[in-house]
């Protein structure tokens, strides 16, 4: 293995589109509202988070997807808790 290789090991570009599957837990900033829920956008994707606190507008969720549409990057999911608050 080169030292190029060896730089460049694990080494990856993150997408602006990511994909989940119903079931993923991830961890999103929530960014704002839609509707009345909860919104966290992921790149140039979004996610509807259903069952969040009227405060979790800048917060940290944990959130269970539920749904997703992989060619609209659009889904929904459902809030689980709170694990951090905005660094702004």
């Amino acid at each position: 293995m080169s030292r190029f290789d060896k730089f460049f090991a694990g080494f990856s570009f993150r997408e602006s589109t990511p994909d989940y599957e119903p079931g993923d837990v991830i961890e999103v900033m929530v960014t704002g509202t839609e509707g009345g829920d909860a919104v966290a956008r992921i790149g140039d994707s979004m996610l509807r988070i259903e069952d969040a606190p009227a405060d979790a507008v800048n917060t940290r969720v944990l959130v269970v997807v539920e749904t997703w549409d992989e060619a609209g990057h659009r889904g929904t999911g459902t809030y689980r808790e709170t694990v951090g608050k905005s660094a702004f």
